[in-house]
């Protein structure tokens, strides 16, 4: 792919000659009076030199990336007078020859002014219609006739990107310019844009795109120097919100000790509710220990103590906010703004949060720290340096956290932007909250599910915490009075192993039975690795999982997230043996996929295992079978055999 001049117009050009875009250009937009948006367009003829093309007011850099294009936009105001508000960068577009048939979309959450994808924003696929146009953050992958694509970006360095997907083939990749006056002579730069064929979108494309995110968005940030494994444990939050103690945490710490063998915990994270204010983070006298003590005694349990802090803004009764105005993002009208949020251009903020951050780690002792509420923070105003904006202030404050921990201290960003944040924290949620209704797992791992492809490429992903209670195991102190059934909860393991990621307890643990621990138990030797949903572009919530193969076993999980009975299907090849895990049945050797009737919110969980005599085929240990040389994983655990006789397979339990 390179670019080329065709009838006066600005292409893209394949290999063979043929055209894959046209009708390239840039523009600017503003608010004028009475709400219009007046345009200030690319001007005069394209001029193509090398890979850099370049008109009156526009240069574009062409940068080749294997298959893909990389492209640069400076655009320079030539209008003869200081554009006052410059709100949208059109920075790069263009007309695809190949009409999208479908197209994967992140609808934007709007944060003060922002539209960002973080965790709360929803993923849908659009089988788009000619002349509608749809809005994504970031980037979009879509389906073609000729072959299928990723448009968007490859760094989110400077400015929020979205880009506008249409079915006549328009991709347009906007960013926003938050209304930093340009004046006459000045230029904008825009972050990479990537325009990237690639093959089949789930298992292909959006793996693809994330390793060229990674290698883009960091080349400026040092490696880490720790590489952590994906993280189990107890969280306070979904049981005891903000009220929370001492005793509280040292009565679950008591539930994991016996429970050890089977649930290997890590971490104990501290949630909300244990500092005086929010900003001034000083320690509440009700919480019953003092931090560094309590950090102390929580390793003293074996577990690696974890805390909860809000650090990209402050309380507006804190006194940090109340003495230090200057440390905060302003209005145009001088006045800070209302919901305070920190300016990290400012270098006593960076000592602030510097100092928080060294104290949490170094001297207090917590390896493992949750950032939380940074979108709602993230605001597009006034900072003290005046080419500063909401992505680099987000970065900012990130490797400011980064540098003031120890190395060994594991971050978890949340409600944060997705993409900007790779390399910069070792874990993010990717998901909404859980909360307690079946409904609130479909929203949840629709999010999940289709963002496989961010984990452990750009951090560790993070799906929120696991409940296994019903409301036979709640109490006055329970502020999320769950409503699952037993089967919908089996359906909410299944879906966490699916995850790959983090998985963090928060029930009362004192008051669940035997039976919950035991399912809690199914999850583990953990599955690290993210399940490829293959039916991404054709479902609204994906229901076709698939593990890949472990210690020679193929896994694959159907869930109906629907309200009614549906039938299913695993892609097989023949020559396999089968076993559905949840009902712990020999299915039998199989010749064709497999297709089965689920009912509503139900799983299944197959094995596949080649067809050879003796080949261990199931267990009755884990959603996620990974027998190597068979060898059993657990104690107690049993193992299905697959025997061949006269008659054919016959299942034996060792």
């Amino acid at each position: 792919m390179k670019p080329s001049i065709i009838n006066d117009t600005l292409c893209l050009v394949n290999d063979d000659g043929s055209v894959f875009a046209r009708d390239i250009t840039a523009y600017l937009t503003y608010p004028g009076k009475d709400y219009n948006v007046l345009t200030v367009p690319a001007v005069g003829e394209w001029v193509l030199d090398g890979l850099t093309a370049k008109c009156d007011n526009a240069v574009m850099e062409f940068i080749p990336h294997g298959e893909s294009m990389l492209v640069r936009t400076t655009f320079t105001n030539v209008t003869g007078e200081t554009i006052d508000e410059p709100e949208t960068f059109y920075a790069f577009s263009c007309s695809l020859t190949d009409l999208p048939t479908k197209i994967l979309c992140t609808r934007a959450t709007d944060d003060n002014g922002n539209k960002l994808n973080e965790m709360r924003s929803q993923v849908d696929t659009i089988a788009p219609v000619w002349g509608a146009r749809y809005d994504s953050c970031d980037f979009v992958a879509y389906n073609a006739s000729a072959g299928n694509g990723i448009f968007g970006f490859a760094t989110y360095k400077k400015y929020v990107g979205t880009v506008k997907a249409g079915g006549d083939g328009r991709y347009e990749a906007t960013q926003f310019l938050e209304y930093h006056p340009l004046e006459n002579g000045a230029s904008v730069t825009s972050d990479l844009v990537l325009i990237m064929p690639c093959g089949d979108i789930p298992t292909e494309g959006l793996p693809a795109y994330a390793r060229l995110v990674r290698d883009f968005n960091t080349d400026d940030i040092p490696a880490g120097k720790t590489e952590f494994d994906v993280p189990v444990g107890f969280c306070t939050w979904y049981y005891y919100a903000g009220k929370i103690n001492a005793d509280i945490i040292r009565e679950n710490m008591d539930s994991l000790d016996a429970h050890k063998d089977d649930i290997p915990v890590k971490y104990v994270q501290i949630d909300d509710g244990w500092f005086t204010c929010w900003g001034d983070w000083g320690e509440k006298e009700e919480f019953g220990a003092k931090m560094k003590d309590f950090a102390d005694e929580i390793k003293s349990r074996g577990y690696t103590p974890g805390i909860w802090v809000a650090a990209f803004g402050a309380h507006d009764g804190s006194s940090i906010w109340k003495e230090h105005p200057e440390m905060f993002v302003h209005m145009k009208c001088g006045l800070p703004y209302p919901f305070p949020a920190f300016d990290f251009s400012v270098p006593e903020t960076c000592d602030y949060i510097r100092d928080l951050f060294h104290r949490l780690s170094y001297e207090w002792g917590y390896r493992y720290i949750k950032i939380d509420i940074i979108t709602g923070r993230l605001v597009p105003m006034v900072h003290k340096d005046p080419e500063f904006t909401t992505m680099m202030n987000y970065r900012r404050g990130l490797q400011i956290m980064r540098e003031a921990v120890t190395d060994d201290t594991f971050l978890l960003a949340c409600t944060a932007p997705l993409a900007a944040a790779a390399g910069l924290v070792d874990g993010m949620r990717v998901s909404c909250d859980v909360f307690e209704r079946w409904e609130s797992l479909r929203d949840v791992f629709n999010s999940v599910l289709k963002r496989y492809y961010t984990h452990k490429t750009w951090y560790i992903n993070d799906a929120d915490c696991l409940l296994v209670r019903t409301k036979d195991e709640e109490d006055e102190q329970c502020w999320r009075l769950c409503t699952r059934t037993d089967g919908e909860i089996k359906t909410y393991v299944t879906a966490m192993a699916a995850s790959g990621g983090a998985v963090m307890l928060s029930d009362k643990l004192p008051l669940l039975k035997e039976h919950q621990f035991e399912l809690i138990s199914k999850l583990f030797p953990l599955n690290t690795e993210a399940a490829v949903p293959l039916d991404l572009m054709d479902s609204f919530i994906p229901g076709v999982l698939d593990f890949g193969v472990r210690g020679g076993t193929r896994t694959v999980a159907l869930i109906n997230w629907g309200d009614a009975d549906t039938e299913m299907c695993v892609p097989c090849s023949a020559g396999k043996l089968a076993f559905e895990f949840w009902g712990q049945d020999f299915v039998g050797e199989v010749s064709e996929d497999i297709r089965v009737r689920i009912e509503p919110h139900g799983c299944r969980v197959y094995f596949l295992t080649d067809a050879v005599d003796g080949a261990v085929v199931g267990t009755d240990s884990s959603v996620v079978m990974d027998i190597k040389d068979g060898k059993k994983n657990k104690d107690g655990e049993k193992l299905c055999i697959a025997e061949k006789s006269a008659d054919g397979w016959v299942a034996k339990w060792l």
